[in-house]
């Protein structure tokens, strides 16, 4: 776990108090997905044409959602002013209040996500993906240690609720459904939610991305001719065996053994990795 003096004294912090609903993930867990199924739907629902734009969706009765990395965007981000102002967190009375969301993936396929997207796409990282493991920053230790901290934070809270990746890929109608009532919404469109779900489909999605349809900078290619610097990239589950060493993996694993057991992707207790 991770000791954080939740505070944000930036005009951020406004966000927070004015959401209905904050989704709290490490980056590269289906978050642009979970994204473009509420756009999709919400905008559907309202008559609209789609948006990424959140101040062009939340009209009416719609839902006020708030993504946010939170504690892993205050560790990792590159501005100091940031770190010391709490820009990127959650401040203490939203995050004591409001409807939280947890959004998780298996660390050791966010990982290899990781990699590409600061070698590919954001160019924060020049190293390999041996080294970005073990990374004191970025590394798998890192993203257990927020997640145990995030469920430490709220745990016997009725408003928090937990959604995988996984299966969110195995039954997105399903999970996406209970999404939507967490949210609030006490009944749910059949028409506008089978549309959502056809929008955000991963094909849909990187189709959008590869013609830039959606003029988003989380929604472009880093290069249009290099399939792995695409944000949506693969999706896969358990693919992560595709790209590490028997070594790497073997580390992976050993730290997925300290990932507090309600994830549902932890092991029986052994050492830490060297």
């Amino acid at each position: 776990m991770i000791r954080v003096w939740r505070r944000n004294w930036t005009s951020a912090a406004r966000r927070y108090s004015d959401a209905d609903a904050i989704v709290v993930s490490i980056p590269k867990s289906g978050r642009t997905w979970l994204r473009v199924f509420l756009h999709a739907y919400f905008c559907a629902l309202e008559k609209r044409e789609f948006t990424l734009r959140a101040k062009d969706l939340f009209k009416g009765n719609v839902p006020r959602f708030l993504f946010t990395h939170d504690i892993w965007a205050h560790l990792t981000g590159p501005r100091l002013r940031d770190r010391i102002t709490g820009r990127q967190l959650i401040p203490p009375l939203a995050s004591r209040q409001k409807r939280i969301l947890l959004l998780s993936r298996d660390p050791r396929d966010v990982i290899v996500s990781l990699f590409f997207q600061h070698s590919k796409r954001t160019h924060r990282y020049r190293g390999d993906l041996h080294e970005l493991v073990r990374h004191r920053r970025f590394g798998i230790m890192r993203i257990v240690d927020v997640m145990n901290t995030w469920m430490a934070e709220r745990e016997d809270r009725g408003d928090c609720k937990l959604i995988r990746y996984e299966d969110c890929r195995e039954q997105p109608e399903g999970v996406f459904r209970e999404v939507l009532t967490f949210f609030g919404c006490r009944e749910i469109d059949d028409g506008a939610f089978a549309h959502a779900i056809e929008f955000s489909s991963f094909e849909n999605m990187q189709a959008m991305e590869a013609a830039g349809e959606v003029r988003k900078n989380f929604l472009l290619p880093g290069d249009v001719t290099d399939p792995d610097s695409y944000k949506v990239r693969r999706g896969r589950v358990g693919g992560f065996k595709e790209y590490l060493s028997p070594e790497d993996v073997l580390y992976v694993e050993r730290a997925l053994e300290r990932l507090d057991e309600r994830y549902g992707y932890a092991r029986k207790n052994g050492p830490e990795p060297a």
